[in-house]
């Protein structure tokens, strides 16, 4: 029979899936009426998926468990930052409230040597990683059992409390709990305190709340890193001149004792939080938002492309049936903001932050689909959903555009203003707005993008992560997504050059040349896949798919040569290519690089936050812009 804690376990698991990257394609490709015949797979896994998406949904924002937004409002997105860590540094004897130690309660200052052993991808970028690996169930349901275990023991510590003389329930000079790791009664002697109100979030009795400094033991779990040391960068051979750095509180400071008990979901507003890059803690899978529009996105579009296969107007429903839930039913819907995504929880702190709209890069896919839709004339996109679908993505458009953390967004370096202008560009499209798109295509090259590759093809904003191929491989779905976006309006950015003379098939070139260490080379697979249909075959390209069995994956069909118009390997793509070259304002036109020098964004600024409170300067930065072709760290 299963235990409690693996049923809890396995209903989580249900509502994540692996999702495909951000993609766009071009309507009139997908509506001719013959593919090439290599597709054939692609497409094939295109209809299953759109399958069994359809069964397992429809999709929704609103959690189950009784945690929402600070709002009130269970139609509000919410998601927790992925990277943050409750750090219950309690002040007193720095024992934990109702949790035992798994090192004997003593706090330590040392980098973690291993990553918890659930750590997985976070919802920021990674919200559809594959969880059907053994060893990640396992972990999670050992978790779980853990922290059902906890609760066990709690409430016998209530029940104690119930029956222990009066005099045996007085606080001491300090009120702390302080649980041993055994599977007895607790001592009579220990205080049992009261629970707290009910935190803003709702509640949760059994979200595990892990990463305190001395929190449950599940394993490696990562411990209390020096508020003054630098973290190394992984996938370095040696340390740069500087690491990445993370804000974290003074180490003199302390979290005031509670005189009352907590329940783990206190945690959320008692204690600070702090980032630690790269970790991801796993209770932020306990809130499907993130989950939820991954899989609304995946499988309206799939629906949408399995009906154009098959010709069947039932794939066309069951694209409806999902988008209506998602964001159209009274009952279900999402409102047309992210004021709550990513928060960084810790006392007062209660709204979103600047990474949140990454969380809805599935809109991409979701406007794609509709252009399809609208151009392939079907009649079950009824002009009274088309106009309901443009009121709700204006309303989210201005919001991105006026809200001061989308704003932020924009402003970012790295990929958060990426997927930032890729998301303005797609919605601008969606509501026929195209020279508005072109627009801001045209404000994303000349600015953001020209310091984000170096000569080499190195992403330094990037690879200066704890996760380097990951995040190299990321900004790049977004530069491809951008640029095939582009090549519908008619633009090649495909060979916009950087100051430094890169384009985006040199970062692709660079990155294939990159050792993944223990990240994911399945990462960059779709990207090859692009680059070969853009710039043309080649035998690097050629083998690197083969090897990786790029033909059965649903971006096969998508990375056509015929499903671009602007690309170098097109005809009207090549004769393009010098006009978008990038110009030095003091060469006469003529086009050139420039030496390695802080970007621009730090004219204005001493460092650049690239994530929630992980920042870097121009000086940890220029090592990466010096990097060689072939150089392997």
């Amino acid at each position: 029979m299963l235990s409690y804690s693996l049923i809890i376990l396995l209903a989580i698991h249900r509502s994540l899936v692996l999702g495909d990257p951000t993609d766009f394609v071009h309507p009139n490709y997908v509506l001719q009426h013959a593919h090439d015949s290599s597709t054939n797979s692609a497409k094939a896994t295109i209809t299953r998926n759109a399958q069994s998406l359809a069964k397992n949904g429809p999709y929704s924002i609103i959690n189950n468990n009784g945690v929402s937004a600070p709002s009130g409002d269970k139609h509000d997105y919410l998601s927790w930052a992925p990277y943050h860590w409750p750090e219950c540094n309690w002040c007193g004897t720095g024992r934990t409230h109702l949790v035992h130690s798994g090192n004997g309660g003593n706090e330590t200052d040392t980098e973690p040597t291993e990553p918890p052993p659930d750590q997985d991808l976070g919802p920021g970028e990674d919200t559809g990683d594959n969880y059907d690996d053994a060893s990640y169930m396992q972990a999670r349901s050992e978790h779980l059992d853990n922290i059902l275990n906890l609760a066990s023991r709690h409430n016998r510590l209530l029940r104690l409390r119930r029956s222990a003389p009066s005099s045996v329930m007085e606080i001491s000079s300090s009120p702390i709990i302080s649980l041993a790791p055994t599977t007895g009664e607790p001592s009579a002697t220990e205080s049992v305190l009261d629970v707290l109100p009910q935190a803003p979030f709702g509640t949760l009795s059994l979200i595990p709340t892990v990463g305190i400094s001395s929190g449950i033991s599940t394993g490696s779990l990562p411990t209390r890193t020096s508020h003054t040391t630098s973290q190394h960068i992984a996938g370095s051979s040696s340390a740069p001149q500087a690491a990445v750095k993370t804000d974290k509180p003074s180490k003199s400071a302390c979290t005031p004792s509670p005189t009352k008990s907590i329940p783990p979901s206190a945690t959320w507003t008692t204690c600070p939080y702090v980032a630690r890059d790269g970790q991801v803690n796993p209770d932020v899978r306990t809130l499907v938002g993130a989950g939820a529009i991954n899989q609304a996105s995946d499988g309206f579009l799939s629906n949408v492309l399995a009906s154009v296969f098959s010709g069947n107007r039932q794939y066309v429903k069951a694209a409806v049936n999902i988008l209506n839930a998602f964001f159209l039913d009274p009952e279900t819907r999402m409102n047309p903001n992210v004021n709550y995504g990513q928060v960084v929880r810790g006392p007062g702190n209660n709204v979103g932050t600047f990474t949140g709209p990454l969380d809805m890069r599935g809109l991409i896919k979701v406007t794609n689909a509709i252009m399809i839709l609208r151009s392939s004339n079907s009649p079950d996109w009824t002009s009274e959903l088309d106009q309901k679908m443009r009121t709700w993505m204006t309303q989210y458009l201005q919001w991105l555009q006026s809200n001061s953390i989308g704003q932020k967004a924009r402003s970012r370096p790295n990929n958060h203003g990426t997927f930032y202008y890729l998301s303005i560009s797609a919605l601008l499209l969606a509501l026929d707005k195209p020279q508005d798109a072109t627009n801001a295509l045209e404000e994303f090259f000349r600015t953001t993008f020209q310091d984000q590759i170096a000569k080499s093809g190195e992403q330094p904003f990037e690879s200066v992560r704890t996760r380097p191929f990951h995040y190299r491989c990321f900004n790049l779905e977004g530069l491809i997504v951008l640029a095939k976006i582009g090549d519908y309006l008619g633009k090649n950015y495909w060979d916009m050059k950087t100051k430094y003379g890169s384009t985006i098939k040199t970062a692709i070139d660079f990155t294939m040349g990159v050792k993944p260490g223990s990240e994911k080379i399945e990462e960059l697979v779709p990207h090859v896949a692009a680059a070969m249909a853009a710039y043309g075959p080649s035998q690097a390209y050629t083998n690197f798919l083969n090897k990786e069995n790029a033909q059965n994956q649903p971006f096969w069909f998508y990375d056509q040569a015929s499903a671009l118009s602007h690309a170098p390997a097109s005809k009207s793509g090549s004769s393009k290519r010098s006009m978008l070259a990038w110009r030095r304002d003091d060469d006469d036109g003529v086009t050139g690089t420039v030496d390695p020098e802080c970007p621009t964004y730090f004219v204005q600024h001493e460092r650049a936050e690239i994530d929630n409170g992980v920042y870097v300067t121009c000086k940890e930065l220029l090592p990466y812009y010096l990097r060689h072709v072939g150089d392997q760290y």
